[in-house]
């Protein structure tokens, strides 16, 4: 089939949406399908690996340039801003599928000339809803979410029950490696500190401020113990003087955000993957990487988390939302337990395996077109 994928935030930057986007557009192009993707002027492309996807881009006027009315108002008018450069393209190309990833986008089956032959899927990976976006959904021909949660949030709005395809990871890239202890040595970590370690945007429903609080309860005041936040964000700031006033600083470790290819790399250097948001997290694709390398994890009982991690304890610890309380008795345990860990740590990568590839992804999504 002919696949596009329209999201104009796709050749711009690097987040979870926009990572779903470029794998699954890699692993439909692997089963031999003729991949297009849609973006905006940007200069983000990851490495395709000699695919032949066409990458379509256009120019658009960032959210930031429209008078702040709202979050939601902004991203609409940034979508509607790209629209205009980009729908004669897209028209003309007559696809068989155009696969949406926000409900902004659903502007797009409407503006298609009449006998068209293409159709459009929503790919949802959140709750972007705004009004009237019931009304423009009625064009949708098809309904897919990232987890089980996301698919009851959107039936809830839409009144359409989407398929769960759950998002993936690269377990070809994702996987154990090989502890370098020098540069563990030299981010100030010792042999007898078990590292946690959190990757991803550095914002408030993270939960980062959780974990930083955790580090001064009283489980954790005779644990050697350090926190590793891989990332950036307006949170940032915030977390370190909580940091100071707290008297935890010498415990944190803050980098800068690497180059999504080199987390690996990070992740090797870590003990336990942390990912303690307070948000309602469609999926956690962060938290699925993480676990591909071998890590056990511990995250929040909300969203989607429990879905990638499990409820069972086998592949990592779920701990009540912004309770550093619990959140410091789960890392103690973890702590003091190193033959556990590595019992979660195998079980974890073979969740993903079992579970969460992005060709696995890729053929929930087209079983899900076909019906």
């Amino acid at each position: 089939m002919r696949i596009a994928f329209i999201d104009v935030t796709t050749t711009v930057f690097f987040g979870g949406v926009q990572t779903a986007v470029w794998q699954l557009a890699m692993a439909l192009a692997d089963m031999g399908h003729d991949i297009t993707i849609y973006g905006g002027n940007g200069k983000v492309t990851p490495d395709l690996d000699g695919r032949a996807i066409a990458i379509r881009t256009f120019p658009f006027v960032p959210r930031e340039r429209f008078p702040n009315l709202g979050v939601r108002f902004r991203k609409f008018a940034e979508r509607l801003s790209f629209v205009r450069h980009a729908r004669n393209d897209v028209v003309s190309a007559n696809y068989d599928w155009v696969i949406l990833t926000k409900p902004f986008d659903f502007i797009w089956p409407h503006l298609m000339p009449e006998g068209s032959k293409t159709r459009f899927a929503f790919m949802s990976g959140g709750t972007d809803f705004f009004k009237g976006d019931r009304w423009l959904s009625k064009k949708v021909d098809a309904f897919v979410a990232c987890s089980h949660f996301n698919a009851w949030q959107i039936a809830a709005h839409y009144k359409r029950v989407p398929g769960v395809i759950y998002n993936g990871v690269d377990i070809q890239r994702f996987r154990p490696g090989r502890r370098d202890a020098e540069r563990r040595e030299k981010l100030g970590v010792t042999e007898n500190e078990t590292l946690y370690a959190f990757a991803g945007r550095v914002v408030g429903w993270k939960g980062m401020e959780i974990a930083v609080r955790a580090l001064a309860e009283p489980p954790l005041q005779d644990i050697a113990v350090r926190l590793l936040i891989i990332g950036d964000g307006n949170a940032k700031p915030g977390l370190l003087e909580l940091a100071d006033s707290l008297q935890v600083s010498d415990r944190i470790i803050f980098q800068d955000a690497v180059p999504h290819k080199e987390l690996p790399d990070w992740y090797a250097l870590a003990d336990v993957g942390i990912f303690p948001s307070i948000a309602d997290e469609a999926f956690g694709i962060t938290i699925a990487e993480a676990m591909a390398c071998g890590l056990p994890v511990i995250g929040s009982y909300i969203g989607g988390i429990p879905e990638v991690i499990g409820n069972e304890e086998v592949s990592g610890l779920l701990v009540p939302v912004a309770d550093p309380l619990a959140l410091a008795k789960a890392m103690a345990r973890l702590s003091t337990n190193v033959e556990l860990r590595k019992v979660l740590g195998q079980s974890a990568r073979q969740r993903i395996e079992q579970n969460f590839t992005w060709r696995q992804s890729a053929e929930r999504l087209l079983d899900n077109l076909k019906k």
